[in-house]
């Protein structure tokens, strides 16, 4: 006589008790071999993930504070969150920003003079504040431009921020100390956070103007076998009595167009200070020049005048 286990039906019904209890214990579990760590393995110390950037205010101390912190992690060597700080700084759609910013043409100028210095310079930012801890200048200040004559804009400054066709404002970094001060320019505030747009100068983003923006009058540069244009009628400019009270001078540096009756056709700012430019190119438009001519025809001379303001000269 054959025992219970045996028979059929006996086999089948223990058969199916055991795939029910293993179901009820989960079932199978498939792993790698990385899943299943050593001894050793398990009991190493694991690298925590980076925290994420902060929110920062579109504000002087949310900038302030923004490069703080990643002059904190560089100066502890933690460059994981240097490198995040960084790419944060991207800005995104370049294009689309500058466009709207500075309009179309200038937007497109400015898209390309930018995009070798922003690469460069988020690629140089830890080296670039290593410097700043190295040279002792860690006091960090930010100033922001909603208007462009701003008294604390630089004479570099002054003639980029002038060419923004929309009101954004913009932001400089100054690094300050006993051994003087650098400027990290410039800053804006997009999508909810600082991006770094280069540093660029006014004279740099004319260069990069389309020739048709031009007309195709007849024009020469100055120097050469040309000889210069002769000044007949001049206007001091005035000296700003504020000014002078604050001790400002230096130099006003305007491209202009001299036209072929030797009146001023166009003049843009290079560079200059806004209480020193804005008197400054007062005064040149009403300058004029005798007509220049070439093989006996008038042509147009573009040039470079500069205007100095000196504390103490006459004015």
């Amino acid at each position: 006589m054959r025992s219970e286990l045996s028979s059929p039906l006996a086999l089948t019904l223990r058969v199916a008790a055991i795939v029910a209890a293993f179901l009820a214990n989960g079932g199978l579990s498939f792993a790698h071999p990385q899943d299943s760590p050593t001894s050793a393995q398990s009991s190493s110390p694991t690298t925590a993930p980076p925290v994420p950037i902060p929110s920062y205010p579109d504000s002087t101390k949310g900038l302030e504070h923004f490069v703080k912190d990643m002059l904190k992690f560089d100066t502890e060597g933690n460059q994981q969150e240097v490198e995040l700080y960084e790419k944060s700084l991207a800005l995104p759609d370049a294009e689309g920003w500058f466009r709207s910013v500075f309009g179309d043409e200038l937007g497109e100028n400015m898209t390309r003079v930018s995009a070798p210095k922003r690469a460069g310079a988020l690629a140089q930012t830890a080296n670039m504040l290593a410097a700043q801890v190295a040279a002792r200048r860690t006091d960090i200040e930010a100033v922001r431009f909603d208007n462009s004559c701003n008294d604390r804009a630089t004479a570099t400054e002054y003639p980029f921020l002038l060419l923004r066709q929309s009101p954004e404002h913009l932001y400089d970094v100054r690094f300050l100390g006993n051994s003087g001060g650098v400027v990290w320019a410039y800053f804006a505030y997009v999508d909810g956070r600082f991006r770094y747009i280069g540093n660029m100068k006014a004279v740099e983003v004319e260069l990069y103007k389309s020739p048709h923006s031009e007309d195709s009058t007849r024009r020469i540069m100055k120097g050469g076998n040309v000889p210069a244009p002769k000044l007949i009628h001049k206007e001091d400019p005035d000296y700003p009595l504020g000014a002078k009270a604050a001790g400002i001078q230096g130099n006003v540096v305007i491209h202009a167009i001299i036209a072929k009756d030797g009146s001023i056709r166009s003049m843009e700012l290079v560079d200059g200070v806004c209480d020193l430019a804005q008197p400054a190119m007062r005064a040149v438009k009403n300058w004029r020049y005798s007509p220049t001519t070439l093989a006996g025809e008038p042509i147009e001379v573009d040039t470079t005048i500069t205007v100095v303001f000196a504390l103490g000269a006459a004015h």
